[in-house]
């Protein structure tokens, strides 16, 4: 599995400062990056509404989105490891456009990328306080290739398309929903979701349907 991690800052007008930090996790090979196609329409958003009448998983164990799962976690920052219960919910992905990144300094790999955005629900069920920040899905393509969310930091205003999570810890009993956008590189076909709260148990996975 490799992971390359590039950091950016550009100061602009719309906001002080943006930093991105950008991480793709393969665990094949992210080449063979296809050649550029014609400008994609608005973001479209392929969603189930998350209650309780959601169907089953699929044969093959993926969740359709909108269904929730309980899973364990560990949260790492800290002196100690937190042991914790997690609710997750994959609510919804959307599609969106490298456009959406325009005032972003993109290198020459980042620009050929189709941003993907998964609003996702978290619980904690268990009895610490966890950190949001590291609370967060991944998708993969048809290939099996994983890819990690990129990291924005909005010194002032936010970022519409996926705004950043709140700094507040996500305290037991409580819930939020956050999104993650994730970078997909063009030729590379969205699969699904998943999510990894403990490296020792095996993952969750939605699909929408």
């Amino acid at each position: 599995m490799q992971s390359t991690r590039v950091g950016i800052l550009r100061p602009f007008a719309a906001l002080a400062a943006v930093a991105l930090a950008v991480a793709f996790a393969a665990c094949g090979s992210d080449s063979g990056d296809a050649s550029a196609s014609a400008p994609e329409p608005a973001a479209t958003p392929v969603e189930v509404p998350s209650d309780s009448s959601a169907p089953a998983g699929s044969d093959d164990g993926v969740l359709p989105l909108g269904k929730r799962a309980v899973t364990d976690y560990i949260d790492y920052t800290g002196a100690e490891p937190k042991k914790s219960k997690l609710g997750v919910t994959v609510v919804k992905v959307r599609k969106g456009k490298i456009s959406d990144l325009k005032d972003f300094d993109l290198d020459a790999k980042q620009k050929k990328t189709v941003p993907y955005y998964v609003d996702a629900k978290y619980e904690n069920l268990g009895d610490r306080a966890l950190t949001r920040s590291v609370i967060e899905p991944s998708i993969e393509d048809r290939a099996g290739d994983e890819y990690r969310p990129i990291q924005l930091i909005v010194l002032s205003g936010t970022f519409k398309p996926c705004p950043e999570y709140s700094d507040a810890k996500l305290k037991p009993g409580e819930s939020f929903t956050g999104c993650s956008p994730v970078l997909l590189p063009k030729g590379k076909q969205f699969d699904r979701v998943r999510f990894e709260g403990d490296v020792t148990k095996d993952p969750l996975f939605w699909r929408p349907q």
